[in-house]
Protein backbone atom coordinates (compact mmCIF):
# COMPACT_ATOMS: atom_id res chain seq x y z
CA UNK A 1 0.00 0.00 0.00
CA UNK A 2 3.02 2.27 0.65
CA UNK A 3 4.24 1.73 -2.26
CA UNK A 4 1.62 2.29 -4.01
CA UNK A 5 0.71 5.54 -2.61
CA UNK A 6 4.43 6.38 -3.34
CA UNK A 7 4.15 6.26 -6.80
CA UNK A 8 1.18 7.78 -6.95
CA UNK A 9 2.76 11.12 -5.15
CA UNK A 10 5.33 10.82 -7.35
CA UNK A 11 3.17 10.83 -10.75
CA UNK A 12 1.26 13.90 -9.31
CA UNK A 13 4.73 16.23 -8.64
CA UNK A 14 5.94 15.22 -12.06
CA UNK A 15 2.38 16.15 -13.38
CA UNK A 16 2.17 19.30 -11.61
CA UNK A 17 4.89 21.49 -13.63
CA UNK A 18 3.20 20.79 -17.30
CA UNK A 19 -0.14 20.97 -15.82
CA UNK A 20 0.67 24.62 -14.53
CA UNK A 21 2.69 25.40 -17.71
CA UNK A 22 -0.73 24.34 -19.63
CA UNK A 23 -2.39 27.06 -17.71
CA UNK A 24 0.28 29.89 -18.10
CA UNK A 25 0.25 29.78 -21.72
CA UNK A 26 1.11 32.62 -23.57
CA UNK A 27 0.72 33.97 -27.02
CA UNK A 28 3.59 33.93 -29.12
CA UNK A 29 5.52 37.42 -29.17
CA UNK A 30 7.20 36.80 -32.75
CA UNK A 31 4.24 35.64 -34.65
CA UNK A 32 2.75 38.61 -36.69
CA UNK A 33 -0.34 40.45 -35.50
CA UNK A 34 -3.68 41.63 -38.07
CA UNK A 35 -6.12 44.37 -37.84
CA UNK A 36 -8.79 41.58 -38.65
CA UNK A 37 -8.40 38.12 -36.80
CA UNK A 38 -11.00 35.38 -37.56
CA UNK A 39 -10.64 33.19 -34.60
CA UNK A 40 -13.35 30.63 -35.03
CA UNK A 41 -14.90 29.68 -38.27
CA UNK A 42 -18.29 31.00 -39.06
CA UNK A 43 -21.41 29.51 -39.69
CA UNK A 44 -22.51 29.72 -43.49
CA UNK A 45 -25.68 28.12 -45.17
CA UNK A 46 -26.53 27.74 -48.88
CA UNK A 47 -30.54 27.54 -49.98
CA UNK A 48 -32.78 27.35 -52.94
CA UNK A 49 -35.96 29.30 -53.43
CA UNK A 50 -39.27 29.59 -55.27
CA UNK A 51 -41.62 32.18 -54.53
CA UNK A 52 -45.07 32.87 -56.25
CA UNK A 53 -45.08 37.01 -56.03
CA UNK A 54 -49.00 38.07 -56.25
CA UNK A 55 -49.01 42.13 -55.45
CA UNK A 56 -51.49 44.86 -56.36
CA UNK A 57 -50.11 47.74 -57.94
CA UNK A 58 -51.60 51.10 -59.00
CA UNK A 59 -50.64 52.44 -62.42
CA UNK A 60 -51.70 54.78 -65.10
CA UNK A 61 -54.27 55.33 -62.20
CA UNK A 62 -55.48 52.29 -62.26
CA UNK A 63 -54.91 49.28 -60.10
CA UNK A 64 -53.38 45.68 -61.85
CA UNK A 65 -51.61 42.90 -60.25
CA UNK A 66 -48.04 42.34 -60.42
CA UNK A 67 -47.61 38.73 -60.86
CA UNK A 68 -44.01 36.62 -60.87
CA UNK A 69 -42.39 33.63 -60.90
CA UNK A 70 -39.31 33.59 -59.26
CA UNK A 71 -36.75 31.24 -58.22
CA UNK A 72 -33.35 31.98 -56.69
CA UNK A 73 -30.45 30.47 -55.03
CA UNK A 74 -28.86 31.69 -51.51
CA UNK A 75 -26.30 32.04 -49.11
CA UNK A 76 -26.32 33.68 -45.93
CA UNK A 77 -23.77 34.10 -43.13
CA UNK A 78 -23.95 34.13 -39.29
CA UNK A 79 -21.23 36.57 -37.92
CA UNK A 80 -22.93 36.28 -34.31
CA UNK A 81 -25.63 33.38 -33.35
CA UNK A 82 -28.08 36.31 -33.51
CA UNK A 83 -27.81 37.90 -36.78
CA UNK A 84 -28.20 36.07 -40.14
CA UNK A 85 -26.84 38.39 -43.58
CA UNK A 86 -27.96 36.58 -46.66
CA UNK A 87 -28.20 37.38 -50.40
CA UNK A 88 -29.90 35.51 -53.23
CA UNK A 89 -29.32 35.67 -57.32
CA UNK A 90 -32.05 33.92 -59.71
CA UNK A 91 -34.45 34.63 -62.59
CA UNK A 92 -37.86 36.00 -62.72
CA UNK A 93 -40.72 35.69 -64.90
CA UNK A 94 -43.20 38.87 -64.49
CA UNK A 95 -45.67 40.60 -65.59
CA UNK A 96 -48.78 42.93 -65.12
CA UNK A 97 -52.01 41.40 -65.23
CA UNK A 98 -54.04 43.04 -67.87
CA UNK A 99 -51.75 45.05 -69.77
CA UNK A 100 -49.21 42.58 -70.58
CA UNK A 101 -48.75 39.73 -72.71
CA UNK A 102 -49.27 36.18 -71.39
CA UNK A 103 -46.02 35.06 -72.56
CA UNK A 104 -43.46 36.59 -70.87
CA UNK A 105 -39.30 35.96 -70.71
CA UNK A 106 -37.37 35.44 -67.55
CA UNK A 107 -34.71 38.05 -65.94
CA UNK A 108 -32.47 38.65 -63.56
CA UNK A 109 -32.47 39.37 -60.15
CA UNK A 110 -31.51 39.31 -57.04
CA UNK A 111 -31.82 39.87 -53.15
CA UNK A 112 -30.21 41.53 -49.86
CA UNK A 113 -31.13 40.78 -46.40
CA UNK A 114 -30.68 40.46 -42.53
CA UNK A 115 -32.23 38.96 -39.59
CA UNK A 116 -32.07 39.98 -36.22
CA UNK A 117 -33.37 37.63 -33.28
CA UNK A 118 -33.98 40.74 -30.94
CA UNK A 119 -35.52 39.10 -27.50
CA UNK A 120 -36.12 35.59 -26.66
CA UNK A 121 -37.89 33.86 -23.67
CA UNK A 122 -35.83 30.96 -23.07
CA UNK A 123 -35.20 28.68 -19.88
CA UNK A 124 -32.78 26.42 -20.96
CA UNK A 125 -32.63 22.94 -22.61
CA UNK A 126 -32.86 21.12 -19.02
CA UNK A 127 -36.44 23.20 -18.50
CA UNK A 128 -37.96 24.06 -21.63
CA UNK A 129 -38.23 22.78 -24.99
CA UNK A 130 -39.32 25.44 -26.58
CA UNK A 131 -38.52 29.57 -27.08
CA UNK A 132 -40.34 32.69 -28.60
CA UNK A 133 -38.31 34.87 -30.47
CA UNK A 134 -38.62 38.42 -31.24
CA UNK A 135 -37.13 38.95 -34.62
CA UNK A 136 -36.16 42.14 -36.68
CA UNK A 137 -35.91 41.38 -40.93
CA UNK A 138 -35.24 43.36 -43.47
CA UNK A 139 -34.64 42.96 -47.26
CA UNK A 140 -34.02 44.97 -50.17
CA UNK A 141 -34.90 43.21 -53.42
CA UNK A 142 -34.56 44.33 -57.49
CA UNK A 143 -36.02 42.24 -60.16
CA UNK A 144 -36.26 42.90 -63.71
CA UNK A 145 -39.23 40.54 -66.43
CA UNK A 146 -39.65 40.73 -70.32
CA UNK A 147 -42.57 41.44 -71.99
CA UNK A 148 -41.89 38.37 -74.57
CA UNK A 149 -39.00 40.32 -76.22
CA UNK A 150 -41.12 43.45 -76.61
CA UNK A 151 -40.50 45.47 -73.65
CA UNK A 152 -39.37 45.45 -69.91
CA UNK A 153 -40.23 45.31 -66.40
CA UNK A 154 -38.09 46.47 -63.47
CA UNK A 155 -39.27 46.83 -60.06
CA UNK A 156 -37.29 47.00 -56.66
CA UNK A 157 -38.84 46.24 -53.54
CA UNK A 158 -37.99 47.43 -49.43
CA UNK A 159 -39.35 44.97 -46.74
CA UNK A 160 -39.35 45.23 -43.30
CA UNK A 161 -40.53 42.45 -40.98
CA UNK A 162 -41.04 42.22 -37.05
CA UNK A 163 -42.15 38.00 -37.09
CA UNK A 164 -42.70 36.21 -33.62
CA UNK A 165 -41.25 33.03 -33.68
CA UNK A 166 -41.85 29.98 -32.08
CA UNK A 167 -39.65 27.13 -32.10
CA UNK A 168 -40.26 23.94 -30.69
CA UNK A 169 -36.85 21.09 -30.39
CA UNK A 170 -37.67 17.21 -30.26
CA UNK A 171 -33.49 16.52 -30.03
CA UNK A 172 -33.00 18.03 -26.71
CA UNK A 173 -32.02 15.19 -24.79
CA UNK A 174 -29.38 12.34 -24.57
CA UNK A 175 -32.77 10.00 -25.21
CA UNK A 176 -34.44 11.18 -28.30
CA UNK A 177 -30.93 13.14 -29.57
CA UNK A 178 -30.41 10.47 -32.30
CA UNK A 179 -34.54 9.26 -32.72
CA UNK A 180 -36.20 9.14 -35.98
CA UNK A 181 -38.16 12.01 -35.13
CA UNK A 182 -37.78 15.09 -37.02
CA UNK A 183 -34.72 17.74 -35.45
CA UNK A 184 -37.60 20.67 -34.76
CA UNK A 185 -40.06 23.35 -36.03
CA UNK A 186 -40.73 26.63 -36.24
CA UNK A 187 -43.72 28.81 -36.90
CA UNK A 188 -43.60 32.51 -37.01
CA UNK A 189 -46.10 35.54 -37.88
CA UNK A 190 -45.70 39.41 -37.27
CA UNK A 191 -46.50 42.78 -39.28
CA UNK A 192 -44.77 43.99 -42.17
CA UNK A 193 -44.05 47.00 -44.75
CA UNK A 194 -42.58 46.92 -48.27
CA UNK A 195 -42.25 49.52 -50.44
CA UNK A 196 -42.40 48.17 -53.88
CA UNK A 197 -41.99 50.37 -57.21
CA UNK A 198 -41.45 50.18 -60.77
CA UNK A 199 -41.33 50.33 -64.65
CA UNK A 200 -42.61 48.94 -67.85
CA UNK A 201 -40.93 50.32 -70.53
CA UNK A 202 -42.26 49.84 -73.93
CA UNK A 203 -42.02 51.22 -77.59
CA UNK A 204 -39.86 53.86 -75.92
CA UNK A 205 -42.31 54.60 -73.40
CA UNK A 206 -41.77 54.33 -69.44
CA UNK A 207 -44.97 53.45 -67.68
CA UNK A 208 -44.60 53.73 -63.77
CA UNK A 209 -46.17 51.61 -61.13
CA UNK A 210 -46.22 51.50 -57.18
CA UNK A 211 -47.63 49.34 -54.27
CA UNK A 212 -51.43 49.31 -53.71
CA UNK A 213 -50.81 48.75 -49.71
CA UNK A 214 -47.83 48.75 -47.98
CA UNK A 215 -48.64 47.59 -44.63
CA UNK A 216 -49.27 43.66 -44.81
CA UNK A 217 -48.33 40.50 -42.39
CA UNK A 218 -46.33 37.69 -43.17
CA UNK A 219 -46.50 34.13 -41.80
CA UNK A 220 -45.41 30.70 -42.20
CA UNK A 221 -42.82 27.63 -41.03
CA UNK A 222 -39.93 25.89 -40.97
CA UNK A 223 -39.30 22.09 -40.58
CA UNK A 224 -35.53 20.86 -39.75
CA UNK A 225 -35.34 17.33 -40.62
CA UNK A 226 -31.53 16.99 -39.35
CA UNK A 227 -29.74 20.09 -37.05
CA UNK A 228 -28.60 21.52 -40.22
CA UNK A 229 -31.16 20.95 -42.83
CA UNK A 230 -34.65 22.71 -43.10
CA UNK A 231 -37.73 23.22 -45.24
CA UNK A 232 -40.16 26.25 -45.19
CA UNK A 233 -42.57 28.03 -46.45
CA UNK A 234 -43.69 31.62 -45.95
CA UNK A 235 -47.09 33.40 -46.88
CA UNK A 236 -47.32 37.28 -47.30
CA UNK A 237 -50.20 39.14 -47.51
CA UNK A 238 -50.23 42.78 -48.81
CA UNK A 239 -53.67 43.28 -50.18
CA UNK A 240 -52.75 39.82 -52.19
CA UNK A 241 -51.28 36.92 -50.66
CA UNK A 242 -47.87 35.68 -51.94
CA UNK A 243 -46.11 32.51 -51.01
CA UNK A 244 -42.24 31.08 -51.47
CA UNK A 245 -40.84 27.73 -50.25
CA UNK A 246 -37.55 27.44 -49.26
CA UNK A 247 -35.06 24.47 -48.58
CA UNK A 248 -31.24 25.60 -46.75
CA UNK A 249 -28.46 23.99 -45.29
CA UNK A 250 -26.49 25.02 -42.99
CA UNK A 251 -22.52 23.95 -43.06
Amino acid sequence: MNRIASWTCSLLLLAAPAARASLNVEEDASAEKSLLTWRDPVPWQAGLGYQRLSRPVEMDGRERDLKAHVAEAMVGVSPWPWLLLYGQAGAAEARLDGAMAESTDPGAGGALGARLNVWQIYQGAQKTAWRLTLQLAGQYAYRTGRDDGEGELRWHETLAMLPLDYHLSFARTFRNAYSGEFQSFHLFVGPAYSKLDGTWSRAGTDRDFEEAEAFGVVGGGELWLLENLAFGARFDWFDGTSGQITVRYRF
